[in-house]
């Protein structure tokens, strides 16, 4: 049975259930940034704690919210199963806060974007949300080697693209191909080689049998073959393979085996999916047969959360994203529900860039982490729905520590002291001065989320309070990756993944080294082994290990990450059943349906 959201009505919770991680036989912006040369202050030694872990070593981070108008619900689901029996046929009208850059899967980097991309794209696994089982999907069955370095899958027979071309073995081998090793003559960037940094290849069995080989093992391969975050590896057809990276950029061009397809694109504006009447494919997951039940999934853009809020209200939509935390409240007194959905990943937070001053001084990155209040923001400008930054892993992310009443304890006491110890004076403006410099920071990024903007200012008035001068310089949507390496000390992100092994996509200074750990620094070998290990193996005991060294890197030992909270929303209206939220908050509308009386 799949799972569908945790709703709660008139604020009435749900608990979450602590998930575990099995294996069963049939599984925002991001930014590689480059290594730069500048003194490095070496950390001093850890000190040693003992900590809690917090639930089963499980699955699930971020807050997928849906609010709902009077529909009563059986099931987990977004939007209740109401009575009656599903209706075909209708068009779903769902806001969003902004339109993709793209519908390819491999290249998408918004929240906005990977929400089209179940809709479009089969996956070969599916990862339960209930259980954090992998299971079959395009996949039916698979082999693992003892070194966690070759699968064998079994690929599902008759499933086609919505050009009619098969899928099949071959069509397999060129999406993970392209997917890691890029397509210089189409201007097609290796987009997932971070993901999967040690592919080395597939090989084609037969038609519907192949092997996918990696050089180190990739424990984590099964369940990230799932994952529907940013740079998904859906699968494409040939049609697409075969574009170029501007016209990947017409997503009317983007080809593949899901049960919906872009019939309509307006840049910023809207985009239109309709329903495959041959699809018959679902993941076994979603317990649904046969093709979707809606016509059409229309996708409308409206970057404001007011306007969103009221074409919800007045029916203009029939759903949306993105409500903010008064909007809630007043859609909950109209009798609206709010369903929920925490997912495994990293907390929104700060990458801390350690190769520019004064940021290279681990002393600076600890007064920054602890000048930042989190349990004040649960208390102030969250949303009931969004939780409080406990940890870099999401609170329901396997292994993940409370690090609240430790290195994460809002202090701004031991901030100022650390920032006496770097040799930082406050000045008679009150900012710290040091060798006739300000101590100024720039922080850039998205506002990801309605909520950013205030934890964010929220932030900047604790670091003025301490001497630090926070300025913010947002939305570097155009802003070049080498200059943001070059010029900014704070980058707002965060990542969707239900495994601990997104600390090694993110941090690992060989892969997507987002703290931009230089070239010579003394540690940095030790971090990408540490971080790297945690692709070694699924053993729960050891994998449990692992994980609280990881984190213990990234948040006390090198201070890498400052964590903010946990965020997300959605809403939807009367009348609207099944709108389903998988194990990365992502949407499903296989199974939803309207009422059409």
């Amino acid at each position: 049975m799949a799972w569908h959201g945790t709703q709660r009505s008139r604020r009435t919770r749900l608990p979450l259930d602590s998930l575990r991680f099995n294996i069963v036989p049939a599984s925002h912006f991001d930014h590689i940034f480059l290594p730069m040369e500048t003194t490095v202050h070496a950390p001093p030694p850890v000190r040693e704690r003992r900590r809690r872990f917090r639930g089963v070593f499980g699955v699930l981070a971020l807050t997928g919210v849906l609010a709902l108008t009077g529909c009563s619900s059986t099931v987990d689901a977004a939007g209740g199963t109401g009575s009656g029996d599903p209706q075909s046929g209708g068009t779903l009208r769902i806001a969003l806060l902004s339109s993709p850059e793209s519908l390819d899967p491999h290249l998408n980097t918004s929240f906005a974007a990977s929400n089209y991309g179940n809709s479009v794209f089969d996956k070969l696994t599916w990862q339960d949300p209930e259980t954090g089982e992998i299971g079959p999907w395009l996949a039916t069955a698979w082999e693992v080697n003892d070194t966690n370095t070759e699968f064998t899958f079994t690929l599902r027979e008759g499933v086609t693209f919505s050009d009619g071309t098969p899928f099949n073995a071959d069509i397999v081998k060129k999406n993970f191909d392209q997917y890691v090793f890029g397509d210089p003559a189409l201007g097609i960037k290796p987009n997932g080689a971070t993901h999967l940094k040690s592919y080395q290849g597939s090989e084609v069995v037969s038609d519907n049998v192949v092997k996918i080989v990696f050089k180190s093992p990739s424990a984590s391969f099964l369940q990230f073959i799932s994952y529907s975050g940013n740079n998904q590896p859906g699968i494409i057809g040939q049609k697409t393979l075969s574009s170029n990276a501007e016209q990947r950029l017409d997503p009317t061009n983007i080809v593949g085996t899901g049960p919906f397809v872009v019939t309509e694109y307006a840049p910023k504006e809207r985009t239109v999916l309709t329903k495959r009447a041959d699809y018959n494919w679902g993941a076994p997951g979603l317990n649904h047969e046969g093709p979707a039940y809606l016509d059409k999934v229309e996708f409308v853009t409206i970057p404001e959360a007011s306007v969103r809020t009221g074409a919800l209200q007045s029916g203009e939509v029939q759903a949306a994203f993105d409500i903010l935390p008064t909007d809630e409240t007043v859609l909950e007194a109209q009798g609206f529900d709010i369903t929920s959905r925490t997912i495994a990943g990293l907390n929104l937070g700060w990458n801390i860039n350690t190769s520019l001053e004064p940021t290279n001084d681990i002393n600076v990155r600890r007064a920054i982490v602890r000048a930042t209040n989190r349990a004040g923001f649960k208390d102030t400008v969250l949303a009931p729905s969004e939780g409080q930054a406990k940890s870099v892993l999401a609170a329901h992310v396997q292994g993940s520590t409370d690090y609240t009443d430790d290195v994460l304890k809002f202090d701004l006491e031991e901030s100022k002291r650390l920032l006496d110890e770097a040799g930082w004076k406050v000045g008679a403006d009150g900012i710290r001065e040091k060798d006739g410099k300000k101590l100024t920071l720039k922080a850039t990024g998205h506002y990801l989320v309605p909520n950013s903007r205030y934890t964010y200012e929220s932030i900047q008035a604790s670091l003025k309070e301490i001497g630090v001068d926070l300025d913010f310089q947002f939305d570097a949507s155009n802003i070049p990756t080498d200059q943001v390496n070059k010029e900014y000390h704070l980058i707002n992100t965060n990542r969707s993944r239900n495994d601990p092994a997104i600390l090694n996509v993110n941090f690992n200074p060989d892969r997507g080294n987002s703290a931009r750990i230089p070239a010579d620094f003394p540690d940095r070998q030790k971090i990408a082994d540490t971080l790297e290990a945690l692709e070694s193996t699924l053993d729960p005991t050891q994998r449990a290990a692992l994980t609280e060294q990881a984190q213990e890197l990234v948040l006390d030992e090198y201070v890498l990450y400052d964590p903010v909270f946990e965020p997300s929303q959605v809403a939807a209206s009367k009348g609207v059943h099944d709108i389903d939220l998988d194990a990365t908050s992502r949407l499903h509308f296989l199974r939803t349906w309207i009422d059409q009386s």
